[in-house]
């Protein structure tokens, strides 16, 4: 195969990622269902901006929240805004939508210059689009690929170090010094970016042909994450750790709950989940296992670096499968998942020493069948999230309009989950400046949104119970006085403790396709015929 044709595959898998993922983005409204946690790091990144420095911690998402900072650091030298806080405020779902093409583009390049290293390495085209196929590996991997957050930066430098990996551990030569700084310097912008990121350390045993590659990388690993850390995001060193030791020492979510490292009442069933959500994925990791036992049973060589390689893998697989389980989210599983094409290439290099039999087109054949069948059916998946996601978040935007048309002289509050376009800004300040920011950041950040909107964000947080106005706290009195009548929604239904006081005004209530609205001053019947009249 000549190299312009193989090139020209190569491109092909990051061609259609890149297609695939800005149309998936164009279905994800950055205020609807997916406010959660693209707003935070959208806030955090404008903090950041504003000379503060990043107020988030606890993922940490350092180089997500840098992106942020640099896309609206950059915009503001062309706009020359007079209040970087209100420029950001007033532009903030268009920051939001530039980061998640930053992120996209960055995972494309990833693909693409993972794939050429792969193939110039493996001198197959076959295997580099194996590689690359890890970016369909799973429905859940796809969504986070494309969605603010540190999950999608992880993913893209996960890719671009696992082909590295198969660079040193096939290459016929010792992988060189420099190798060894790269792939520490890459350890250390992943890690950076998730704690979950830590596993992929055990990859450093594909350097062990050259031990100076080795030390290398752990240096330059090491103090390229303190000194990143530190200049950008020092409370992933103050405190970071210390939020991971709480969440480790207890057997709820985020730290929380009784004492202890697991709940056995859950874990075996959260295990079995994220094996049944995608089958495909640990039948790779047990297949690459198995590879690596037979290998050592018929040469009795344990240091081959094509097995160590697939040892640090499958053990890789292992500790996110207990880390998931113990603290579930499915996506929690993506830096394996989107390893799985790597790992695919290793094993049928490995199953092709152990069988040299086997035709190697025909195995990469099956492979590559079973790859493009997954792969399919992830965007297949991708497609009908998508559509009902613009569904849902077509119906919050109706009925924003129709709570303005209802009752233009009235209070709107909103809240989580609601899919109102004008309240995702809520729950960035509710991660970031909320638990973290100082009082005259706050105000400052206030002040900023009044300037930037004339009519006044209210958000009742069913979390915090706390209503705020503008970002700062005030109350349903208060708001009685100030307003001849209140619309108010929720995801939830309110009680007397959650409805921070809302209940006292004895409110009217209905359901509007499963948005609860309270109305106080108003009939809900009349929020209710202005959505139907929106049609």
């Amino acid at each position: 195969m000549s190299g312009r044709l193989r090139t020209l595959l190569i491109l092909m898998m990051p061609s259609l990622y890149l297609a695939a993922t800005l149309l998936y983005s164009a279905y994800q409204a950055v205020w609807g269902v997916q406010v959660d946690p693209e707003s935070a790091y959208t806030m955090n990144g404008l903090v950041a901006a504003a000379g503060y420095g990043s107020l988030k911690f606890d993922h940490p998402g350092t180089t997500t929240t840098l992106l942020v900072e640099l896309i609206i650091r950059g915009w503001a030298l062309v706009a020359r805004p007079e209040d970087i806080v209100a420029f950001g405020l007033k532009h903030y779902d268009a920051i939001t939508y530039a980061a998640r093409t930053c992120e996209a583009l960055v995972l494309t390049g990833a693909l693409l210059g993972g794939g050429l290293i792969v193939g110039r390495t493996t001198r197959s085209a076959m295997a580099a689009m194996l590689f690359q196929a890890g970016a369909f590996v799973h429905p859940d991997a796809f969504h986070f690929q494309m969605v603010l957050a540190p999950e999608s930066l992880m993913v893209a430098i996960a890719l671009f170090g696992m082909a590295i990996v198969i660079k040193a551990a096939l290459d016929e030569h010792p992988p060189a010094t420099s190798l060894g700084v790269v792939s520490g310097l890459v350890f250390a912008l992943g890690f950076s970016t998730k704690y979950l990121y830590l596993p992929q350390a055990l990859f450093a045993v594909c350097l062990l042909r050259n031990r100076r590659a080795l030390v290398a990388a752990m240096i330059t690993g090491a103090i390229g994450f303190v000194g990143f850390s530190l200049i950008f995001n020092p409370g992933t060193i103050t405190r970071g750790f210390g939020w991971l030791a709480q969440i480790a020492t207890h057997k709820g979510n985020y730290g929380e709950g009784e004492p202890g490292f697991i709940d056995f009442g859950t874990f075996w069933s959260n295990m079995r989940e994220i094996a049944a959500s995608a089958p495909f994925v640990p039948g790779v990791y047990v297949a690459a296992a198995a590879a690596v036992l037979a290998w050592c049973v018929k040469t009795r060589d344990w240091r081959d670096p094509v097995t160590l390689t697939l040892s640090a893998a499958v053990l890789i697989f292992a500790a996110h499968l207990v880390a998931t389980s113990k603290h579930f989210a499915l996506h929690y599983m993506m830096a394996p998942w989107v390893l799985t094409g790597g790992v695919l290439v290793l094993l049928v290099v490995q199953v092709r020493r152990l069988a040299p039999a086997i035709p190697s087109a025909a195995l990469s054949l099956l492979v590559g069948s079973l790859c493009a069948v997954v792969s399919a059916a992830t965007l297949i998946d991708a497609r009908a999230v998508a559509l009902q996601s613009s569904a849902s978040n077509a119906i919050g935007a109706r009925l924003s309009k129709a709570v303005v048309a209802a009752g233009p002289a009235c209070a709107n509050v909103s809240g989580m989950f609601v899919r109102a376009p004008e309240n995702d800004m809520n729950h960035g300040w509710d991660m970031t400046l909320q638990p973290w920011g100082d009082q005259a950041m706050r105000e400052r950040f206030s002040r900023a949104y009044a300037r930037a909107f004339t009519v006044p964000l209210l958000d009742h947080n069913i979390y915090t119970h706390v209503l705020k106005n503008n970002f700062r706290p005030t109350s349903y009195a208060k708001l009685s006085e100030d307003y001849p009548c209140i619309i108010v929604r929720s995801a939830a239904p309110l009680d007397a403790e959650n409805s921070i006081g809302l209940l006292a005004l004895e409110p009217d209530h209905c359901v509007i396709e499963g948005i609860h609205v309270y109305t106080v001053g108003l009939a809900c019947a009349k929020v209710r015929e202005s959505f139907l009249g929106e049609r």
